[in-house]
């Protein structure tokens, strides 16, 4: 786990705010957790979580396994249309990293035992790729694989993408997902 800690924390920092797009007619997508920093920091950490979040490490897990996903860790709106072109600004408001990958189908993340909590066993193709020994390996960041750490913005760019749907997640949490209608 704290392998998987220290590549978040390298490949967030790839991810720059842009703030200056939403006035050129971008729209939003909040990325929110609610992460209580001392205990999330204890099991998985330091840097892990920062912030003023209330839930607790063991709360968190209990949610995850009791519902398959964790309510207070999610993407606001969960349904998006924006004009091709437009920017979509991705304003991380909680206290983790969290990612904003396009995918093909919905799955796991490159967190095993968070994909086996959330009944999400397969990874996305588009999130992790198989090391050594089966373990998960994060795919590296790309316009179509952003990370944004707590409390940072960045964009992602929607020229060049067809009209239609397109559905992304976050690789860490999975059960984070957004659907985005280009029109």
């Amino acid at each position: 786990m704290a392998l998987t800690t220290a590549a978040i924390s390298a490949m967030s920092a790839l991810a720059l705010a842009t703030p200056s797009e939403a006035s050129h007619g971008g729209r939003e997508i909040q990325m929110r957790d609610d992460c209580q920093p001392a205990s999330f920091n204890a099991v998985l950490g330091r840097g892990t979580c920062i912030g003023d979040g209330e839930t607790t490490f063991n709360a968190f897990i209990a949610e995850l396994t009791a519902t398959r996903k964790v309510a207070a860790w999610n993407f606001h709106p969960s349904m998006l249309t924006i004009r091709n072109g437009r920017p979509v600004i991705l304003e991380n408001e909680g206290g983790e990293t969290h990612s904003f990958t396009l995918v093909k189908a919905f799955g796991g993340g490159f967190v095993s035992s968070l994909n086996q909590l959330s009944h999400n066993p397969v990874p996305a193709a588009e999130c992790a790729a198989r090391g050594p020994h089966h373990s998960l390996v994060p795919r590296r960041p790309s316009p179509t694989n952003i990370f944004v750490a707590a409390d940072k913005e960045a964009a992602f760019r929607t020229a060049g993408l067809k009209p239609g749907k397109y559905m992304f997640q976050c690789c860490i949490h999975p059960w984070m997902r957004v659907i985005l209608t280009v029109r």
